[in-house]
């Protein structure tokens, strides 16, 4: 599974196909993403083969074969899916290894101007986590979606987790990420750069 992902095109293709109001036929999906259909199909069968993309076909108006059409697997299948991916790299990575690319993830995201705890807020959603306010200003990261995989490799994927904050970070402060610091909960501190 981790193959199917390391593949930028593949990556592209199941965010397109998550975004979608419903199943694409490689055509499409060539002529969105601008790739030749071969490759596409290609593509799509490793996403298939993955669990990430469910195949249907679907007949057609004229003569010939079904059309197939393609649509990201429910989200619970797709999570299981990045569950073994995380499981996975866990094991090839250290902290300090896991804090850099997540810092490098980080640092490719579009530039946003919000305030820098709004910042943090919406991350963290993107990444999974239910944000609330915390009762000292913190930020309360409820609902980890590698939950069971953090408490056995927290030096990645909370490592992993800073990386992407250090990425936030607007130089004058530091986000930091304070792990299990209540059973299901992390927090997030954003205080001034000391010095």
């Amino acid at each position: 599974m981790h193959r199917a992902l390391a593949v930028p095109a593949r990556r592209a293709l199941l965010a397109e196909l998550t975004s979608a109001a419903g199943p694409l036929e490689a055509q499409q999906l060539a002529a969105t993403l601008g790739l030749h259909p071969t490759t596409i199909r290609h593509h799509l069968t490793a996403l298939v083969q993955a669990g990430l993309v469910t195949v249907s076909r679907h007949p057609g108006t004229g003569r010939g074969r079904p059309k197939l059409r393609y649509a990201a697997a429910p989200a619970h299948q797709q999570l299981d899916a990045y569950r073994e991916l995380v499981e996975i790299l866990a094991h090839g990575y250290g902290r300090l290894g896991a804090t850099r690319a997540g810092r490098d993830w980080g640092a490719g995201q579009p530039p946003d101007d919000a305030p820098l705890a709004d910042r943090v807020r919406a991350a963290a959603e993107r990444w999974g986590f239910r944000p609330e306010p915390g009762p000292d200003g913190e930020l309360l990261l409820r609902d980890c979606p590698f939950l069971r995989t953090a408490e056995r490799h927290p030096e990645v994927i909370c490592a992993v987790h800073q990386g992407l904050l250090d990425a936030l970070a607007d130089g004058q402060h530091i986000v930091r990420l304070h792990p299990f610091s209540a059973p299901g909960v992390c927090t997030v501190t954003i205080g001034p750069v000391s010095g």
